[in-house]
């Protein structure tokens, strides 16, 4: 079966007054254990928009997917990733960043970012940090260290936090 997983984002606008805008925050799923939205693809669905009507529905809002700044190595139009996780119920999914206009709606809760947050051992939640903490930077097409090491998790998952030092033979 295959799925998609959104990594969706909304922040409150910049003010009348010229107060700047506030700090992304990443959607989860309402209610229990935090989880990105996902949801199962039907065999001719086009996972792009299926990602895009997942976010509709649950927040009433049409996301605006952002394009990564590293074509897709499969057209899976604006994909970030596809990927086969080992165990859980997918054999594939399609990993889509989008953002919504506005503050955050109703229909999912709404997390700050902060890789430190102890609830964050899910390594999909520590890539959304990850993402969130340069998101102005993907936005404005811009593609500096941070975002490049960023974009590295979507490829190892294994560690999210600050860069190790590695022994070398």
């Amino acid at each position: 079966m295959t799925a998609v997983r959104c990594y969706v984002y909304a922040r409150t606008p910049v003010g009348a007054t010229g107060a700047p805008a506030g700090p992304w925050r990443v959607g989860v799923l309402p209610g229990g254990t935090p989880a990105l939205p996902h949801a199962p693809l039907t065999a001719a669905a086009d996972p792009a928009a299926a990602a895009a009507a997942l976010v509709r529905e649950l927040t009433g809002r049409i996301p605006r997917l952002v394009a990564p700044p590293v074509p897709p190595l499969e057209g899976a139009g604006a994909a970030w990733w596809t990927r086969s996780p080992q165990g859980g119920p997918y054999a594939r999914e399609h990993e889509y960043v989008m953002v919504l206009p506005g503050p955050p709606p109703p229909g999912l809760d709404w997390l700050a970012p902060t890789p430190a947050r102890p609830l964050l051992r899910d390594e999909n939640l520590r890539l959304a940090a990850a993402l969130g903490s340069v998101l102005d930077a993907l936005l404005a097409g811009r593609t500096d260290p941070a975002v490049m090491r960023a974009m590295t998790f979507g490829h190892s998952r294994r560690d999210v936090g600050p860069p190790r030092p590695r022994a070398q033979w």
